[in-house]
């Protein structure tokens, strides 16, 4: 039975809270391109501007929606809401004059504007986009794509991915341009619904560890655990034999010897090589030519300036070896100096009491950072395996403190990123470079990504540089991956929605790391939810199903990891050596979810597992 003192209040506050939308309209401009898109996302931030919970268990105790699945179409929600409660009172209804006087939009408005603006950017059939969810699948493109006339582009196609992403932090505009020829020739056989888009990452504001320098340090070759194979050459120089990462190949260990001694060597011989303090090993010689003699080793040995081989009465020094790079490995307590200046990355340097007589030092990428940071703010380097506290800061130099590491320490390394999540960084995401790039990129690009992505500004600056071009026709996809960010997503998406296309790409390596890990799970559910009601298109990105990409095997946390991915319109993984068979485990997990689920909303199919 009916309580009808609660459906008496229930309707009183929802009667107040629609004047509370009502007043939003006033703020946006039918003339906006996405003018409906626009009101709704004014209509959420009223929605969720107080503390709402109060009213969703009236609601929930009448049996009624609770507003949790009304973020795409508030409004709408609120006046059906109204509508089904004045029923109960005897109360008139709204009528559909003054619904429409309100200009908000309506429920199968909204799923098929989010449909259309998916489709836009990803592809993809939009009426089949409007009964069930569809996530498109992203992938990074290596380097040596473009290898074998792109027969990895060609395995990533048919493997089912919809769109190839280019970072612009990596090789250049001749490379680029080989990807997207080849991306190009597969397009010319499809529909155009279902062409690959291309979207080009702008690096932005790198804000990374700088080079470390070089030492003549011994090198290791062969291993005690198994054979390995070496190449003595006339023109190459000693390096470790290390695994290719996309073909798992070993690549032999490469020694450089004189000619003379070369030439002596045929198959079926051994060459002994001796190592530091005299340390030898054996090398079976079993292939022979003008260019390379290949051998098996079956020991480690390593190799400085004094090491030499010999075959009979020949000899030759190892020639020629490569420098190389210096560990540089902190523990908690260490101090580290991040500095400006131009100067090659070292470690701490020891006295002969055990004292230090310099401390770790490495140079940042981000110049006048000194002048941002102030002392205790934290800084994080490599997605957050070496946490850093300013403890002083002396000219150029952040003088800091080692907070946490492994108990075996952690090795810093060139390239690697830092985030300064305390730090509000004032640069610009579109910095000179990406200008200078970005007319080569224009010849081939869908969706063009913001690095860096901090505000409105940020995204308007991109629109009036496309727009002086004469393509407002490519998509925008900012990156959110600060607290800044995240703090203005309402003023970014109502600049993205100024525009024809866009989406949000939700960068969570650096995203975790700027609002803290134990954040994360809490902030990407609030980062979809805005976009859902603003009809915004969401790429779900970093690490995803990392360790089926890198080892072809995910951990069970990737693989729930994954399926929450599934509430975007776009996931994106990054480049490794399984790529094909992760996208086939992808599209898989996101084809079980999408039968039980459309955004957060459960879907009550047949259930055919206990039958």
């Amino acid at each position: 039975m009916l309580d009808k003192q609660l459906i008496k209040k229930t309707i009183q506050e929802i009667k107040l809270l629609r004047e509370e939308l009502f007043h939003a309209r006033s703020k946006v401009s039918v003339d906006e391109i996405h003018f409906k898109s626009l009101l709704n996302l004014e209509h959420y931030m009223i929605l969720r501007s107080k503390d709402r919970t109060k009213l969703q268990e009236k609601l929930f105790l009448l049996s009624l929606s609770s507003l949790g699945r009304s973020y795409a179409h508030v409004a709408a929600s609120i006046d059906t809401l109204y509508d089904q409660l004045s029923c109960w009172t005897n109360q008139k209804s709204i009528s559909k004059k003054k619904m429409k006087s309100f200009f908000h939009i309506s429920i199968s408005e909204s799923i098929t504007e989010s449909s259309k603006n998916a489709a836009a950017l990803f592809g993809g059939d939009v009426v089949e986009r409007l009964s069930k969810q569809k996530t498109a699948v992203m992938v990074t493109l290596p380097s040596h794509a473009i290898e074998n006339d792109g027969a990895l582009i060609y395995e990533l196609a048919s493997s089912g991915v919809q769109v190839l992403r280019i970072n612009t932090a990596h090789d250049d505009l001749s490379v680029w341009k080989k990807m997207s020829d080849v991306i190009g020739n597969i397009n010319q056989t499809r529909q155009i619904e279902d062409r690959i888009r291309i979207f080009v990452d702008l690096a932005g504001p790198k804000i990374r560890t700088g080079a470390i320098q070089r030492l003549s340090l011994p090198v290791k070759i062969g291993s005690n655990k198994h054979q390995s194979e070496v190449l003595l050459s006339t023109t190459q120089s000693t390096m470790p034999q290390v695994r290719d990462p996309f073909t798992l190949e070993k690549i032999p260990a490469k020694i450089k010897v004189e000619e003379e001694f070369l030439s002596q060597l045929v198959p079926g011989k051994t060459v002994t090589l001796y190592g530091v303090d005299g340390k030898k090993a054996p090398i079976k010689i079993i292939e022979a030519t003008t260019d390379y003699v290949k051998g098996i080793i079956e020991k480690k040995v390593y190799t400085d300036e004094d090491s030499h081989l010999e075959y009979k009465m020949y000899r030759s020094s190892v020639k020629d070896i490569v420098k190389q790079m210096e560990s540089i490995r902190l523990y908690t307590g260490d101090t580290l100096v991040l500095t400006e200046k131009d100067v090659l990355g070292r470690s701490t340097k020891i006295g002969t009491n055990k004292e230090v007589v310099t401390p770790a030092i490495i140079s940042c990428s981000f110049k006048e950072v000194s002048t941002m940071v102030q002392v205790g703010d934290p800084i994080f380097i490599d997605d957050g395996k070496i946490r850093l506290k300013v403890v002083d800061i002396v000219d150029k130099d952040i003088v800091c403190e080692v907070q946490s590491t492994k108990i075996k320490g952690v090795v810093l390394k060139e390239e690697k990123g830092i985030n300064f999540p305390e730090t509000p960084i004032k640069t610009a995401a579109i910095t000179e470079h990406d200008k200078d790039l970005i007319d080569g990129i224009l010849e081939f690009v869908d969706l063009l990504g913001i690095s860096f992505c901090q505000s409105a500004k940020d995204v308007e600056e991109l629109q009036s540089i496309l727009t002086s071009k004469g393509r407002t026709d490519i998509g925008i996809v900012p990156k959110i991956e600060t607290k800044q960010a995240v703090i203005h997503m309402p003023e970014i998406l109502r600049q993205l929605l100024k525009w024809k296309s866009s989406g949000v790409m939700i960068a969570r390596g650096d995203l975790a790391i700027e609002v803290g890990f134990a954040n994360l799970a809490s902030i990407q559910e609030k980062l979809l939810d805005i976009c859902d009601a603003a009809h915004i298109p969401v790429i779900w990105a970093t690490q995803v199903l990392e360790g089926q990409m890198k080892n072809n095997l995910p951990s069970r946390a990737e693989v729930t990891d994954a399926a929450m991915g599934g509430r975007a319109e776009c996931v994106m993984l990054n480049k490794g050596m399984f790529a094909a068979e992760t996208i086939t485990i992808l599209r898989h997990i996101l084809h079980e979810m999408h039968q039980s689920f459309k955004k957060n909303r459960q879907l009550l199919s047949k259930e055919t597992m206990w039958h």
